[in-house]
């Protein structure tokens, strides 16, 4: 037991000393140069990187041996990736989404999408944005949070679960469920998207939205909560 707690904390000090000497120098370069340097060292640790990808200053993807990245993307100024495994031990609720063609944990970007400045895509649920799509500024996805009550289990009358992270893990109950987003859709600035949830190909998510429900293809969806929506 010593020696393994030994070896994840010299694991973790690694980990941290190239965060400190490598990926933070990477990280805040701007300018073409900056791009080039987080092209070469994404390049080899993405699970697929396209061709003609640029990822700006300031952007931070947390185990991107998770992410894909399409030809021909655009990953703005200060958006945040978050993929990988969860903690493990929470309480959690899968909600599924037979729609979604990817893995668990895994974040997908298409080909010619524009991930706008100060994004958070949590994929810890599972992440897929289809071809040709924009998520504008701000916009928050979420395949992975907390819930007040137990939905694994419908009967216990529990309601008094946490919402922080810091809590003990009985204290939590999490709900987590792949978000599909399919082939030319838009979400627009600051809208937010639910776990579990597919928006049909082309449609467009409404500013300051949040959508808790699936959306058909070829749609425009406004509302918090989204309760309807129109053809375009």
């Amino acid at each position: 037991m010593r020696f393994m707690l030994t070896f994840r904390k010299v694991n973790k000090l690694l980990q941290e000393l190239e965060n400190f000497f490598i990926l933070t120098p990477v990280m805040y370069v701007p300018g073409m140069i900056g791009n080039l340097l987080r092209r070469a060292y994404y390049s080899r640790r993405l699970k697929h990187m396209g061709r003609n990808v640029v990822i700006e200053l300031g952007v931070q993807i947390q185990n991107p041996g998770y992410v894909s990245i399409g030809d021909n993307t655009w990953i703005d100024k200060f958006v945040i990736l978050i993929a990988g495994k969860p903690l493990q031990g929470r309480i959690t609720y899968h909600k599924a989404n037979h729609n979604y063609p990817g893995q668990p944990f895994e974040i997908h970007i298409g080909r010619n999408c524009h991930i706008a400045p100060f994004v958070l895509i949590q994929g810890h649920g599972g992440f897929w944005l289809g071809d040709n799509s924009t998520i504008a500024s701000g916009c928050k996805v979420y395949s992975f949070s907390h819930h007040y009550r137990n939905l694994a289990d419908r009967d216990d009358p529990r309601r008094d679960f946490m919402f922080t992270s810091q809590a003990s893990l009985k204290d939590q109950s999490m709900i987590s469920g792949p978000v599909m987003v399919e082939d030319e859709t838009a979400l627009g600035l600051n809208s937010t998207i639910m776990p579990g949830i597919t928006i049909g190909k082309g449609s467009w998510i409404g500013s300051m939205s949040l959508v808790t429900s699936d959306i058909p293809s070829g749609m425009v969806a406004t509302g918090n909560p989204v309760n309807s929506w129109k053809t375009k």
